[in-house]
């Protein structure tokens, strides 16, 4: 029957080869499951080193206090300017941190509480440990490592020199202890500080702040000592100047005959401007005056009703004479209709009315001769005015120009005189103010002993060593199972292979041999396992009685030989026919295996052979029912041509019809072709894996290599399987073997 009849389940010419690109959780759990030991073992030392570590730590404390940094409003002009600066922007307050940070401050707290004469901040007083009288540094003299150049010659250093040292080194000490930050979004500043022993962390902090207050104050107090100084330095100066100037403009005024009027303009130019206004003045009276005259006279020329004239109608002589006028005319009216018109009384009141009448013109006439004479007074004054202003221009001319130079020198004058009362008012303010400065900044948060250390934090750091310990392990679980690669289970070989593990062999002690301990033990678990194997093979292919059977494996040293034996033995030993031939022409194992002679006739001998039979080329085994057919004697044959060969066909097919099981024992596949050749004669193959060893890349490659002659696979064997560590991987997915301990109670090894 040819291969492609075989049913596809049971031909795995075209195995399906999967990586493995998830892992699932489920596996994840055997891993851990399997190596349980090591992690617990890695978990353990790690956390309790971490513990002792961290109980062997020195405790610190770490104490703060908060700094409020005031906003003051500095003026160009004002005395404030001199004691404060505008503090409430970011830059001026990152500006203070770096203040309470600088190596000034900080000599000036350990000068102020002796801090050199502690361990903690000068290396010198500390006590040498165990460790370094054993350095290897101190095995030589300085002479002799100078000598080698190991140590360079230093200058002796002064006292001076030595303590600058002593004390730089501790101001580097005392910085990497204190931190000092703004507090977001406010004008508070944080300053801590840290150190083993709680009290003096809290001195050290609180005196920190009061010396960078006081700091404050002795700055703002000598900037005002210098200000002061300074003021009165300009004063001596800017009152000389405004002395002279002051006199320049009096010697100047006197020499040129400018006298100084009352609005500090001169008195020429005041004249001026008075008669300029006088003049202005009488213009617009004579114009008046004028003006009523022509009304009068054109009245009186016109012979119109003058009496309309303001002149007339503001006299009160003629509104008296016009009233009586009137009277006399209603009288005329009433002694008309009693007496008629030639009554004597009626001609005596029209005589009166006619003498009033006469007296009214006379009086306007006045009043027209009176508006004459005021405009020929206003005319005469203002010619008079006019010539005035002439004489005063001309006069003022000719002073123009040394009123200009005048002017000048009084301004200059003016200007010293303003910036001398300028710098006298600070002066005076400034001086006021000394003694008086208060700083821009004060403490709202002292800082407190602490009652427990900021380092180490225990509980946190204990968690966190957990945590560690548990990553640790976990690494370690991942990285042994990265190095060992190989393969374990029958469900990984055929996730990965997509063929199947027909056996597993059991792990024996490395002292015995497999092939031997079938036969002393026949029921311990190896034979039970041979036997499952022998089954698995009659049952790989029910249309096919399977009698040949070809045995090889990626990698020497998989133990192909030892199971090729083995399998012989257990079969023979239940009574069959068996005949095992090592077909590894260049590494022939099974001679060595069973102590035969090296010169003893086998494969190569009878293929090469002309006549006789293949009888006289084997032997049988002395404890089995087992036949033998060694590599043979010619060495200088070529593998391939033998394998290939009609009459090595012909030998197969001679052996099944005289033995049960034929069983060959071949090279590894990725070493030689041998096995390719071979594959294509054979009933079965089965392809040996050492169990856990053999990396899965190396195996898939081998089973590619080997897929390539179209062999019928029967199936994977694990060698040397472990089966108390199988049971603990497996659990949850065969089954098989999960509790060995339990199946152990069937064997007998």
């Amino acid at each position: 029957m040819s291969q492609s009849n075989y049913p596809p389940i049971q031909n795995y010419s075209e195995a399906a080869f999967q990586d493995e690109s998830s892992i699932s959780l489920n596996h994840i759990f055997h891993i851990f499951w399997l190596r349980k030991t090591i992690f617990i073992a890695v978990f353990v030392f790690i956390f309790i080193a971490g513990t002792v570590v961290l109980y062997q730590l020195t405790p610190k404390f770490t104490t703060e206090t908060k700094i409020l940094v005031g906003i003051d409003k500095a003026k160009v002009v004002d005395v404030e300017a001199v004691l404060s600066g505008n503090l409430g922007t970011d830059s001026a307050v990152k500006s203070e941190t770096e203040v309470l940070t600088s190596k000034g401050l900080a000599k000036k707290i350990i000068t102020k509480l002796g801090l050199l004469n502690m361990e903690e901040f000068n290396p010198n007083l500390k006590e040498k440990s165990f460790f370094a009288d054993i350095s290897p540094s101190t095995w030589f003299s300085d002479e002799f490592k100078a000598s080698i150049g190991l140590l360079s010659k230093k200058e002796p250093l002064t006292e001076e020199e030595t303590e600058e040292r002593l004390m730089a080194t501790a101001t580097n000490i005392y910085l990497s202890k204190l931190k000092a930050a703004p507090v977001r979004g406010s004008q508070v500043i944080s300053v801590s500080f840290e150190s083993p022993d709680p009290k003096l962390a809290a001195q050290i902090t609180n005196t920190h702040a009061d010396s960078y207050i006081i700091g404050q104050l002795e700055a703002k107090f000598e900037a005002t000592q210098k200000a002061s100084s300074w003021l009165n330095e300009q004063l001596s100066g800017l009152r000389s100047k405004v002395e002279a100037s002051e006199r320049a403009v009096e010697v100047y005024r006197k020499d040129h005959g400018l006298s100084k009027g009352t609005n500090e303009s001169g008195l020429v130019g005041e004249q001026l401007s008075e008669i300029n206004s006088q003049l202005i003045i009488a213009k617009a009276e004579r114009a008046e005056k004028a003006a009523r005259l022509t009304q009068v006279t054109q009245l009186l020329r016109n012979g119109t009703d003058i009496e309309t004239a303001s002149e007339v109608l503001s006299s009160t002589l003629i509104q008296n004479l016009r009233q009586e006028e009137a009277e006399l005319q209603r009288k005329v009216s009433e002694m008309s209709v009693e007496l008629g018109a030639k009554h004597p009384k009626l001609i005596r009141i029209n005589a009166e009315i006619l003498d009033l009448r006469g007296k009214i013109k006379s009086e306007i006439t006045k009043i027209a001769s009176g508006l004459k004479n005021e405009l020929n007074i206003a005319s005469t004054r203002e010619a008079s005015l006019q010539s005035s202003l002439q004489s005063q221009e001309n006069k003022s001319g000719s002073h123009r120009e040394e009123e200009v130079q005048l002017r000048a020198l009084e301004r200059e004058a003016n200007a010293n005189k303003v910036l001398f009362e300028t710098f006298l008012n600070r002066f005076k303010e400034t001086s006021s103010t000394q003694g008086m400065e208060e700083a821009d900044a004060r403490v709202i948060s002292a800082a407190e002993v602490p009652v427990s250390p900021s380092f180490p934090k225990k509980n946190m750091m204990l968690a966190l060593i957990a945590v560690l310990a548990v990553i640790s392990g976990t690494a370690v679980i991942f990285v042994l199972e990265m190095l060992h690669p190989g393969l374990r289970t029958p469900e990984e070989i055929e996730r990965f292979l997509g063929i199947p593990a027909i056996a597993l062999l059991p792990q024996i002690d490395k002292k015995l041999d497999p092939f031997n301990y079938v036969l002393d033990k026949p029921h311990s678990s190896l034979s039970e396992a041979l036997s499952s194997l022998r089954v698995s093979l009659m049952l790989s292919d029910p249309d096919k009685n399977v009698q040949t059977v070809m045995i090889t494996s990626s990698l020497p040293g998989e133990g192909k030989s030892t199971t090729a034996l083995s399998l012989a033995r257990s079969t023979a030993f239940s009574g069959q026919k068996v005949i095992v031939i090592d077909a590894d022409f260049r590494r022939p194992t099974i001679e060595k295996k069973l102590n035969i002679n090296s010169n003893t006739k086998g494969l190569t001998d009878y293929i090469l052979a002309h006549d006789g039979k293949y009888t006289d080329f084997i032997f049988k085994d002395d404890r089995t029912n087992m036949y033998i057919m060694t590599k043979g004697k010619a060495d200088y044959v070529n593998p391939v041509d033998i394998l290939s060969s009609h009459k090595m066909e012909a030998f197969l097919l001679e052996l099944k019809q005289n033995f049960d099981l034929i069983i060959i024992d071949t090279p590894p596949v990725m070493a030689v072709t041998d096995a390719r050749v071979l594959a294509s004669l054979v009933d079965k193959t089965l392809f040996v894996v050492n169990w856990d060893k053999t990396p899965r890349q190396v195996v898939k490659t081998g089973l590619e290599e080997l897929l390539k002659a179209n062999p019928s696979i029967a199936g994977i064997v694990l060698q040397q399987v472990n089966f108390k560590e199988y049971s603990s991987y497996s659990y949850g997915e065969s089954g098989y073997y999960y509790n060995y301990s339990k199946y152990g109670q069937y064997y007998k090894d």
